[in-house]
């Protein structure tokens, strides 16, 4: 007894056909002349270049900057922590004295864990400081 195949069906069944998509693409209009385009201003103002810092700050991974306010001895002192500080701490620890106005006092630099606490509670005004130099 013979079985029957699927062949016959599949030759009979019709295969799609695609539309050209010509015809939106031709316009009807008369070709008008194309007008010059202006040109760009002869002075334009020169990309900023980047300053070298030797110094560079590592983000979380949210792209957060790694700042953290702390406090201790019963939240009577008030620290602000900044880690993933990777060359010259000594260099970041100048210039955020002289850009926050603090006394180079009032800045520590833990060498065993490479973290800058800065007294208080500054976070804002240090983020300010990194987002300003692009670090």
């Amino acid at each position: 007894m013979l079985r029957p195949t699927l062949l016959p069906s599949r030759l009979l069944r019709q295969q799609p056909t695609l539309t050209p998509l010509l015809r939106q693409f031709l316009s009807t209009a008369p070709n008008q002349p194309q007008k010059p385009s202006p040109s760009p201003p002869q002075s334009l103002p020169r990309q900023s270049q980047k300053t070298y810092f030797p110094f560079a700050l590592g983000r979380s991974r949210t792209n957060n900057y790694s700042v953290y306010q702390d406090a201790k001895r019963g939240g009577n002192f008030k620290l602000t922590i900044i880690k993933k500080i990777e060359g010259n701490r000594i260099a970041f620890k100048q210039e955020l004295a002289k850009a926050l106005n603090l006394s180079p006092n009032d800045i520590k630099v833990n060498s065993l864990t490479g973290h800058v606490e800065v007294r208080g509670h500054h976070r804002s005004e240090i983020v300010a400081f990194l987002e300003e130099r692009g670090l």
